[in-house]
């Protein structure tokens, strides 16, 4: 077995709607392990492994975090993701601009008040059961990490589900999460982007940086 350190576990199939969307639990951050781990056979960090630890299994039933079909928490369930992986979500530079502006489904009645001035915005609608808007979450961080990006700014909305007040003033028609939403430094909307399509979410990025 090999040694990682690994903070997030990233699944990297859209999210759909409830219509369209298999009845699955959701994706909590019980599998996260913060320091050094190692994989079991079962491909996922062994000390948060529910078959060789099945005490444990309570404890991501309790947070909804199970797949009942395969008997194993939904974040450690590669029969229904295949693309399961687990990566370390790097922590943000001081100077990242980076706020939840919605935290359990509250209504947001503008997005532009909320925008950073002079900067690109990116308004990042997400849901805990979200498989894939952890991959844009990961996108977020490496590249304010690794490009030092001072002109982007990060607001979160947690929609909790699709019968919040936020989601039903901005989701309605979106077919699936993740749903971003990139503001220019003009503090004008570049576009919403549906799905997990982080070539689009770059190139929005660079629109609004130019305007």
């Amino acid at each position: 077995m090999r040694a990682f350190v690994i903070s997030w576990a990233v699944l990297l199939a859209a999210c759909a709607t409830p219509a369209s969307r298999p009845a699955m639990g959701k994706v909590s951050d019980l599998s996260r392990v913060d320091g050094p781990a190692r994989f079991c056979e079962h491909r996922v960090p062994e000390q948060v492994c529910t078959i060789h630890h099945p005490e444990l299994a309570a404890r991501f039933q309790a947070v909804g975090d199970w797949c009942p079909e395969h008997g194993v928490p939904e974040s450690q369930c590669f029969q229904c993701h295949p693309e399961l992986t687990f990566e370390a979500i790097p922590p943000l530079p001081d100077r990242a601009d980076v706020a939840l502006v919605v935290r359990q489904g509250e209504d947001l009645p503008s997005l532009e008040e909320h925008a950073a001035a002079g900067r690109v915005t990116v308004f990042d609608f997400y849901a805990d059961w979200c498989a894939a808007c952890r991959e844009v979450e990961l996108h977020l961080a490496k590249r304010l990490n690794a490009r030092g990006d001072a002109d982007v700014a990060v607001r979160k909305l947690n929609v909790v589900d699709w019968d919040t007040p936020v989601a039903k003033r901005y989701l309605a028609g979106v077919k699936g999460l993740p749903y971003v939403v990139v503001y220019g430094r003009d503090g004008k909307k570049v576009r919403s982007i549906e799905g997990l399509d982080l070539p689009a979410l770059d190139r929005a990025i660079a629109e609004g940086a130019a305007r």
